[in-house]
């Protein structure tokens, strides 16, 4: 059975959590049935798999890292996990392959649930290591390291805001991009954001290095790379978020951008923007799938068929409302000249889609 075919049934994990759960208030205490414990079996869960943004400063309104803080939260983990909304990754690998797969195993998915179920045990009392929103790079020091022209600044009143910043007019050299990185100077308001390269006088991205989330950790895509042009620019377009804690109150932000060049050969990728019924004009061989824009929440399915008349299907995921994604295949796809492209999604969806792709 699919994820997309029976959403509440296969539950993703609780990551990066960045949406503002609904307040559940906390119940008169259940009997103890669970024989899981937070300290030893429920803390090593959320810190992997929540610590990008459960944590002390981070876009959650609530840490999650210490049993105090997670106990009150225990309806709203079960609501979360049981309905789907987290993380904000929607892939379906059951539909296709997909590499990078954010999702709870069974076991992992079992434990929370009967924890939060059966009467929420504390555990022993361990030492843990303090955890809080990251401020270093996730994969080092950057090779090209841009921060915003200047500081930015949220008035009390405003609780959203998306804003775009041009880190560099005019590049000086063509360069290859094996993947970027983002890292906010407030983790707490910073909800996603792309990072793109784009023609001079163009408004229309020529390049997307990332897109962008909390408490994940960029990758490269072995054999691939970007390129950013010679005199191209490269900007980045910051949504920011408020969650209900910082309502009615001033924040700023500066953040910074790290670029990773690659340290061999690669073949170039660019973005390939796809519609139902669209017959590709080149031959390429598909990496990843990028959507953006309000999806409604609606599953969607992209397939191909080539001209042989070979049917694949490409990819299948949740178009979210309000998370732009890239997913990344499993293993780069075969596409000829020629190949149609079927998406099957409801009736007036506006959803963007790109196949991140090379030329054969």
């Amino acid at each position: 059975m699919s994820r997309l075919a029976a959403l509440t049934a296969t539950v993703v994990t609780a990551a990066a959590a960045v949406i503002v759960v609904a307040i559940v208030p906390l119940a008169a205490h259940k009997p103890v049935t669970s024989k899981y414990t937070f300290s030893e079996d429920v803390y090593p869960i959320v810190k992997e798999h929540c610590g990008g943004c459960h944590v002390p400063g981070g876009i959650a309104p609530m840490s999650l890292m210490t049993y105090e803080d997670a106990r009150p939260w225990a309806e709203s983990i079960r609501l979360e996990l049981t309905s789907g909304h987290m993380p904000p990754w929607y892939g379906d690998p059951g539909v296709a392959p997909l590499r990078d797969v954010h999702e709870l195993s069974p076991r992992d998915l079992d434990v929370v649930l009967t924890w939060v179920t059966g009467g929420t045990p504390p555990g022993p009392v361990v030492k843990t290591t303090p955890t809080g929103a990251r401020r270093t790079w996730a994969k080092g020091r950057p090779d090209i390291l841009l921060a915003l022209p200047a500081t930015v600044t949220l008035p009390a009143e405003k609780t959203e805001d998306t804003q775009e910043f041009v880190l560099r007019a005019d590049n000086d050299r063509d360069r290859t991009i094996a993947f970027a990185d983002l890292l906010p100077g407030n983790p707490s308001i910073v909800h996603d954001a792309i990072i793109f390269s784009r023609a001079q006088q163009s408004t229309d991205p020529a390049s997307v290095f990332s897109s962008w989330l909390p408490g994940r950790t960029p990758a490269p895509s072995p054999g691939f790379a970007f390129v950013w042009r010679a005199h191209e620019q490269l900007v980045v377009r910051i949504h920011y978020k408020k969650n209900w804690k910082l309502e009615n109150k001033p924040a700023s932000d500066r953040s910074a951008v790290g670029l990773y060049l690659t340290k061999s050969a690669a073949r170039e990728m660019h973005g390939v923007a796809i519609t139902s019924g669209d017959a590709l004009s080149e031959h390429l061989q598909a990496v990843a799938v990028r959507v953006a824009g309000p999806g409604g929440d609606v599953p969607l399915t992209i397939e191909a068929i080539r001209p042989d008349g070979t049917r694949l299907t490409i990819a299948g995921f949740l178009a979210r409302t309000g998370w732009d994604q890239r997913y990344w295949l499993a293993r780069p796809l075969d596409l000829p000249k020629g190949t149609r492209i079927e998406m099957s999604r409801a009736a007036g969806m506006n959803v963007r889609v790109w196949l991140d792709a090379s030329t054969m």
